[in-house]
């Protein structure tokens, strides 16, 4: 079970292709002779401002207004019992309960998703509610940052320039 909240990560970011292929593999629905017993595949709950590639994919949509996405998320929160997430049920109640039996029931094996333009506190909610439901080192890893070596631009792009002007470039 997938939950992006306002997540295309379908179509953007650095491991989108990567996320692609996983989930499509898990929209393939096996027979039980080659998968032995795998009858159902992975379902993709996605509440978004504006349809996105993820969207289009969604087996459950929700369209919301942008300042309405970090109230349902506390909501969402609250209902799997987030302590201090200040979520009631709101008016999605019923879409709210659903998501929250499915991820329940697929206790690590789900991951919540928040999107790169959401807040702070959608993302600390987001990673509450994965490790609330034993996702974190099963369907929710860490790793390293993609940049190896940081650097600061500015001091990068004045040695570049300098470098340029004595002929070394």
């Amino acid at each position: 079970v997938v939950v992006a909240l306002d997540s295309d990560f379908l179509a953007s970011g650095p491991t989108s292709l990567r996320y692609t292929a996983e989930f499509m593999a898990g929209r393939r629905v096996l027979s039980a002779a080659t998968d032995a017993g795998r009858a159902s595949m992975n379902r993709l709950y996605v509440i978004e401002t504006a349809l996105t590639c993820t969207g289009a994919k969604a087996d459950h949509r929700l369209a919301l207004p942008p300042s309405q996405i970090e109230a349902f998320t506390r909501a969402l929160a609250g209902q799997l019992g987030i302590v201090g997430s200040g979520g009631g049920e709101g008016s999605h109640r019923t879409w709210i309960e659903a998501v929250c039996r499915d991820l329940e029931q697929h206790r690590g094996r789900s991951v919540i998703l928040a999107g790169e333009r959401q807040p702070p506190a959608v993302h600390a909610l987001a990673h509450a509610m994965n490790h609330r439901l034993g996702n974190m080192n099963r369907t929710v890893l860490s790793t390293e940052p993609l940049q190896s070596r940081p650097v600061n631009s500015a001091n990068s792009l004045n040695e570049l320039a300098q470098a340029m002007d004595q002929g070394q470039v």
